[in-house]
């Protein structure tokens, strides 16, 4: 079964981005499909965020990321800390 991975903001379903399909032998062939997963992430597109008709999804707050992967992340949340 071959997979596509496909992300999403969370709020809005507008898209984040189109992983490449993960193929299988059987690919290509008549009558095989491609499964497709749906992930959310962040909280809404930018143009969602800032739009004054869909204000409500992020109103004036700022949200951050979960910290994996950031060179600052696990420094500054220790700072925080103490």
């Amino acid at each position: 079964m071959c997979y596509q991975v496909v992300e999403v903001y969370a709020v809005c379903r507008c898209l984040y981005y189109q992983h490449a399909v993960d193929r299988c032998a059987a690919y290509g062939r008549p009558g095989h499909e491609v499964l497709r997963k749906t992930i959310s992430v962040g909280y809404a597109c930018s143009v969602h965020t800032q739009s004054s008709s869909h204000g409500a999804y992020a109103g004036n707050q700022t949200y951050s990321d979960s910290g994996y992967y950031s060179s600052q992340s696990s420094r500054d949340s220790y700072r925080q800390r103490r």
